[in-house]
């Protein structure tokens, strides 16, 4: 019956199957992230014990993303791929379970803690296995011509994620708290099953074919360094932005949660919109990409730096959203084009490491910077984009072939 099957079809449902992929994996992240501070209080834990639970997660995906990119040249992409979804509900079942033995008294205290920083670092293990996995097998499925647009399809597929995950949250947290952990719980099943039964197997590569890749190889360390610069600036948004609107424009709490989900939302779908324009018409390559993307990023933290009105920080939210929407696919296909196919895998690891770094450095420096003055963390993010623009321009071009490769 797959012999009926036109390899364009094939290749089509391979795409479209790594799409879903994301937006499962995605999801299964951003459904948690707006009840984890009612989370924390209720039960009973302090900012700072918060803080290091959300920490841990992000260091040990930084530490293991190049295992799971490695292991899925070794393995096999859809091998590892299904072993990810299945490691998530493992360990979010975990995870959900010591929430809910904190809920009823029976876990407290330094124990309690002790068992949300195990559970949480299960988490961040198995978190980078199924983007690493999918951007390698992207890489597989497209010829160099449409590797941007691949890219930034997995790009899309994460704002699917960043618009969505948090509205159901938002939703089944008006049931509970226990709510949307259950949904983690159960998305990452559905999705062991789903992509099981429609992905097809990617060839597994020889082992002495599988190549190894150092983060300072001067192939792919300048888009390692603007993929970093990316994370950190979307991370410190997403941590410290709360916090600014609050205090310049006077907000109640109550009204600064409404702003940023709304301007997270206007990202999400921004990006999105940016990533089917670039698949679609534009298919500007990697370089292009990035030259632009981080201008855009940077005025949109401009905008927010001189103005203070809500209508003037939503403009600011699409002008990032339209620059993210150009430097994650841009930076992703820069560094997947400038290896060979021996180190698709090795490379998509170092990128999941690289945007654990960034979710590490973060948290912790912006919040840092905002004690001091509110305006600091977003300057220095403004020269974040300067280095990375600069970055794009020193950065080795992968090279354009003239012809596509045949099927």
């Amino acid at each position: 019956m797959n012999q009926a099957v036109s390899p364009d079809a094939q290749r089509r449902r391979v795409r479209t199957t790594i799409f879903l992929s994301i937006c499962f994996s995605g999801l299964a992240m951003t459904v948690i992230l707006p009840i984890l501070a009612p989370l924390i209080r209720e039960l009973g834990l302090s900012e700072s014990q918060g803080g290091w639970m959300v920490s841990i997660g992000s260091v040990v995906m930084a530490l293991i993303g190049v295992f799971w990119g490695r292991r899925s040249d070794r393995l096999g992409r859809k091998s590892v791929i299904l072993a990810g979804f299945l490691g998530l509900f493992l360990s979010y079942a975990i995870f959900t379970t010591v929430v809910w033995l904190g809920f009823s008294g029976a876990l407290v205290g330094v124990g309690l803690f002790a068992a949300l920083l195990v559970a949480r670092a299960l988490v961040g293990a198995f978190l980078p296995a199924v983007p690493s996995a999918s951007q390698a097998y992207m890489a597989d499925v497209t010829t160099p011509q449409e590797r941007s647009s691949g890219m930034a399809l997995i790009s899309a597929a994460n704002g699917v994620g960043m618009v969505v995950g948090p509205a159901l949250a938002g939703i089944l947290a008006m049931f509970g708290l226990i709510w949307p952990l259950l949904l983690v719980v159960i998305l990452p099943l559905l999705a062991f099953f789903v992509i099981g039964r429609v992905l097809p197997d990617a060839p597994v590569r020889q082992a002495g074919l599988v190549q190894k890749i150092s983060p300072f190889d001067p192939d792919v360390r300048g888009w390692l360094l603007i993929g970093l610069m990316t994370m950190t600036t979307i991370v410190t948004l997403q941590i410290s932005a709360g916090f600014y609107f609050q205090d310049q424009l006077g907000l109640t709490g109550t009204q600064t949660a409404r702003m940023l989900a709304t301007s997270l939302t206007l990202v999400g779908v921004t990006l999105m919109v940016t990533q089917f324009v670039q698949i679609r018409y534009l298919k500007w390559q990697s370089r292009c990409m990035a030259l632009t993307g981080s201008p855009l990023v940077a005025a949109g933290l401009l905008v927010m730096l001189l103005t203070q009105s809500e209508a003037a920080y939503y403009a600011a939210y699409v002008l990032i959203g339209m620059g993210a929407g150009m430097l994650f696919p841009g930076y992703m296909s820069g560094a997947s084009l400038s290896v060979g196919p021996a180190r698709q895998g090795a490379v998509a690891g170092l990128i999941a490491s690289t945007q654990g770094m960034g979710a590490i450095i973060a948290p912790l420096g912006s919040t840092l910077l905002y004690e001091q003055n509110r305006y600091m963390p977003f300057a220095v993010l403004v020269g974040l984009m300067a280095v990375a623009w600069l970055a794009a321009w020193w950065v080795k071009a992968p090279a354009r072939p003239v012809a596509p490769a045949q099927n």
